[in-house]
């Protein structure tokens, strides 16, 4: 028996294994379809993408919108470093998708999550060059840029709080904070008791934005002013505890004067308020002799140049600004020799001096000023003994000193003073000369450190003492035994020698921040603030091209205090600050500053070296290395519709060998 099977059952098992064929054959053909009217949709898109708006979202988000009629946003073009801030950086973005009003449009909103708060109200959000936000049609997003409101949200900064004194009953009142504010608020209290609003300060802006006003104490007694809050201009608040303090006292000293009543010219005599006596102190002692002459300290000795009557007039303050003054009127005879001094000036740096000697000490000095006067500071008259009836000619000179002068003494010299006075001898000389503040700033010294010295045979230091002070200068007085040449000499520390010349961050000026919340109290002990550090980069330019300087402070005393931190290029200063540096702690600031044009030399701060001003700082450039890519092979397609329809026509080619593939394998081929 055949195990042959029915024909017709074999028909009937074949159509129904290929009854799949054409529902295979129909979704090749929706595909085909589906790519084709895809294509041509994309290729219809020729609108680029729209800015909506910026709004805020919280303290470090900012919320910006975008629009694209005709298709969507490809949202994988949005990154983080497409966007640029005017304040802040765009550390992540956040895509979501929107309701968008009008027929085939869409929208998305990006948040832009902030790396921190910022200091601005308005933040500009656009793209950066090199950004590229597109559709999926390829469309780009247009580079504009938009504007959101009310980013703010860093509290004012302290910056400093003082309070100096006017007069006896009025003080000046002084609130330093890092950017304009709205409102602040000082409490007094005391034997009265006040509160201080931002009504009565006035502003004056720049690195620290400065609000200062002047208040009068009702009533005499010791006040506290503390400074309670600061508000800024966008409404963020911040309070501090920082306090001062304020003495009113009216009570002038009791001034008393000791010294002759009768003189003989060229006399030495001597006047004295060493029995001057205040509740508070004796802070200065200033004496006036005749019309012009001007002393300080509690003892002077005067010689008389003519007979007659001459007032001495004393006046003392104590440490509040009280002031009381007492004149004393002396009768001066003539001594029955000559005594004359004649003092002729052909210019600045030189006086011819005629003397008759009188055998006692005789004043040379100009009617018109300083006797000479150099580049640092001045000769403002000296005294001298010459032997009595021998004419005496002088010639005195300011000089700049000589390098070897600080070889010899470990000294810098500012001033030099040759004096030539011929065979005539001269004796028990005295000086008064003035230095510029400017210049002692400029080395780094303090008023104490300058001396006298004397040329003869080798430098010899001559007893120096300050005999006062201006806003300017400093005047001090030396003893000489004889005339010959003399340097002013500035004591060398040895900040001055360092030459500290290191890598900072660029950043605008700062200091240190304080807590939100603090309190501040009077400490007791001294400060001693010292710079520890300053850098400044770059530390190699020339002029009129901009460097910034970090200045590191510590005090490393036991109560806290104020620095003034001076920046000067040779003995010009170019900018100041005073930083508080609390004890025991470190206080850093910078300054960002550009140095004068056609200017070089050294770049100091309180002396310390930390750069180099020259005509020529530039080096040889680098060249770029250059940017060398693989290509892509399928950056050889074409964009937009062209490229658009090639893809549609790709899609079909593929679609139909597909289908007469199925089609072959059905048919058996």
């Amino acid at each position: 028996m055949s195990a042959t099977s029915d024909p017709r059952e074999t028909a009937l098992s074949t159509g129904r294994r290929r009854w799949w064929l054409p529902l295979l054959v129909a979704l090749l053909l929706l595909t085909l379809l589906g790519t084709v009217a895809s294509g041509t949709a994309a290729a219809d898109d020729t609108e680029s993408p729209e800015w909506g708006n910026a709004t805020r979202g919280n303290a470090t988000t900012i919320e910006v919108t975008l629009f694209d009629d005709g298709g969507s946003l490809d949202t994988s073009t949005i990154q983080a470093a497409d966007f640029e801030l005017t304040a802040g950086r765009v550390e992540n973005v956040s895509v979501t998708s929107i309701d968008a009003s009008g027929t085939n449009r869409t929208g998305v909103r990006v948040s832009l999550l902030l790396e921190k708060k910022v200091d601005t109200d308005n933040v500009t959000v656009s793209l950066r060059d090199a950004a590229s936000i597109t559709d999926e049609a390829g469309n780009e997003l247009p580079h504009k840029s938009v504007t959101v409101s009310g980013m703010d949200s860093v509290v004012p900064k302290y910056q400093s709080f003082e309070v100096s004194r006017v007069n006896s009953s009025t003080a000046r009142i002084s609130v330093g904070i890092h950017e304009p504010i709205q409102q602040l608020r000082v409490s007094v209290g005391g034997p009265s008791i006040d509160t201080l609003n931002i009504s009565g300060f006035t502003e004056r802006t720049g690195n620290v934005n400065t609000y200062t006003r002047t208040y009068t104490f009702p009533e005499e007694g010791e006040y506290s002013l503390l400074l309670m809050s600061v508000t800024d201009e966008n409404g963020n608040e911040n309070s501090f505890g920082r306090q001062q303090t304020f003495l009113y006292d009216d009570s002038a000293p009791n001034v008393s004067v000791a010294g002759p009543e009768n003189a003989t010219v060229g006399e030495s005599v001597t006047f004295s308020a060493a029995e001057t006596t205040d509740n508070q102190g004796v802070d200065s002692v200033r004496w006036q002799v005749g019309s012009d002459t001007i002393l300080t300290g509690e003892n002077i000795t005067v010689a008389f140049a003519s007979p007659g009557s001459h007032e001495v007039t004393v006046t003392v303050a104590d440490p509040l600004g009280n002031t009381d003054s007492v004149t004393r009127v002396v009768s001066v005879v003539g001594n029955g020799s000559a005594g004359n001094v004649t003092v002729r000036q052909p210019n600045a740096t030189t006086a011819n001096v005629s003397v008759n000697g009188s055998g006692q000490t005789q004043q040379i000095r100009s009617p018109e000023g300083p006797l000479v006067t150099g580049e640092n500071g001045t000769l403002e008259r000296l005294a001298a003994s010459f032997p009595g009836n021998e004419s005496a000619t002088l010639t005195v000179r300011s000089r700049q000193p000589t390098p070897a002068f600080v070889t010899a003494t470990g000294h810098t010299g500012v001033s030099r003073f040759d004096i030539d006075h011929g065979s005539v001898p001269a004796e028990g000389a005295t000086f008064t000369f003035t230095v510029d503040r400017d210049t002692l700033a400029a080395v780094g010294a303090e008023p104490e450190a300058v001396t006298l010295f004397r040329k003869d045979g080798g430098w010899t230091p001559l007893a120096t003492a300050i005999a006062g002070r201006s806003e300017s200068h400093i005047v001090y007085r030396a003893d000489s035994p004889g005339l010959s040449t003399f340097v002013v000499g500035v004591e060398r520390t040895a900040a001055t020698d360092v030459d500290a010349e290191a890598a900072t961050t660029n950043s605008e000026t700062s200091t240190a921040e304080p807590e939100t919340t603090e309190t501040q109290t009077e400490e007791p002990g001294q400060p001693d603030i010292l710079v520890t550090n300053a850098t400044a980069v770059p530390s190699e330019l020339g002029p009129g091209e901009r460097t910034v300087i970090a200045v590191e402070l510590e005090n490393r005393g036991t109560a806290s205090g104020d620095h003034n931190v001076i920046v000067a290029l040779n003995t010009s200063i170019l900018t100041t600050r005073t930083v508080t540096v609390p004890a025991g702690e470190t206080r850093t600031t910078e300054f960002a500053r550009s140095m004068p044009d056609n200017t070089t030399g050294n770049l100091t701060v309180d002396g310390l070296r930390v750069g180099n001003v020259t005509a020529d700082s530039g080096g040889l450039p680098i060249p770029a290395l250059p940017s060398v890519g693989i290509p892509n092979p399928l950056s050889l397609w074409p964009d937009g519709i062209v490229g658009t329809v090639l893809g549609g026509l790709l899609g079909v080619a593929i679609g139909l060998y597909s289908v007469l593939k199925a089609l072959a394998i059905y048919l058996g081929y």
